[in-house]
């Protein structure tokens, strides 16, 4: 049996057989249905990307999704995904590049790497590109400094989406990944539109996602999304998240109550360990995460280039 405790309630023991149950149950209602929503919550530090790493593990591993990632320049991290998921295409903006440098020149599994780079002359382009049995990764945000441009191109993204995904001209099952999507979908007072153009643009892209979340569920499109804290996410989009990863650091407001009540229970989670809340807000003892290689570990990226010249 595991030594690790949950911090909060000291002595209580990850149980194999607790674990394994709600590992079954996440794989079973969450993993084998395209298409439910998840929103991880943590504080910066607390292992969110592993947690990403893992869904995309599960994912991969149930075989019928494709993986959409999109690359917000955090460090190397987007190394971990070649390393461990096999074949990558990954999309810039014209004029622009990722250079990457491994370490070693085989991944996880002793393969030479397969990484693929195309070019789309916007971030919405991505939805019609998509290649089937590879990790997709859009890389645009590394490449533009400008808030504007930024929430031009991710309201862009998300309409054309809809557009799309309602015609049936998007591959599916899909699951969208998107760290810190609180700078996407921002509760009043969170966003960073300075000018009231940005501010309309924001709302606009805002309203885009807020209405047709839940729509995507139906047209088996899963969104898996980070955030720092839940308060941060705009009202009328984290509604539409029936499951939440919740890591160390986590809190929750009175729209929340079930989960509220725990806020000193997430405050003392480990960094290697998860709580899974389900769409009933009844949530699973602390789960421990597999370790995936940092991508820092195994190489760099080198992003070259710039969208807004």
């Amino acid at each position: 049996m595991s030594t690790q405790t949950d911090a909060y309630y000291p002595g209580y023991e990850i149980d194999p057989e607790i674990s394994s149950y709600w590992e079954r149950r996440l794989e079973t209602e969450f993993i084998g249905r395209p298409g439910q929503h998840l929103c991880e919550i943590g504080r910066p530090g607390t292992g969110k990307t592993q947690g990403l790493y893992y869904l995309v593990d599960k994912i991969m591993e149930a075989g019928r999704e494709q993986i959409l990632w999109f690359d917000i320049g955090k460090g190397d991290e987007i190394l971990t995904l070649p390393h461990y998921f096999g074949p990558t295409t990954i999309f810039t903006p014209p004029g622009c590049e990722v250079a990457i440098q491994y370490r070693d020149p085989l991944d996880a599994f002793g393969r030479p790497y397969d990484i693929e780079y195309r070019t789309i002359s916007r971030m919405a382009d991505v939805w019609q590109n998509i290649q089937p049995g590879r990790i997709n990764i859009c890389s645009f945000d590394p490449f533009i400094l400008d808030p504007g441009i930024v929430l031009e191109q991710v309201s862009d993204l998300f309409e054309r989406l809809i557009r799309l995904a309602f015609r049936r001209q998007v591959i599916r099952p899909l699951a969208i990944i998107y760290d810190e999507f609180h700078n996407v979908a921002p509760a009043h007072g969170y966003g960073f539109a300075s000018t009231a153009k940005e501010a309309a643009t924001q709302r606009r892209a805002l309203n885009i996602i807020k209405r047709n979340v839940q729509k995507l569920r139906v047209e088996e499109y899963r969104m898996i999304v980070t955030a720092h804290e839940w308060q941060q996410l705009y009202k009328g989009v984290r509604t539409a998240f029936e499951w939440v990863m919740i890591r160390r650091g986590a809190k929750f407001g009175g729209d929340e109550p079930k989960l509220k009540q725990y806020n000193p229970r997430w405050a003392g989670c480990p960094t290697e360990q998860c709580y899974i809340a389900l769409p009933t807000r009844d949530h699973s003892a602390p789960l421990a995460l597999p370790y995936y290689i940092d991508g820092a570990r195994l190489g760099r990226v080198t992003y070259r280039g710039m969208l807004d010249e």
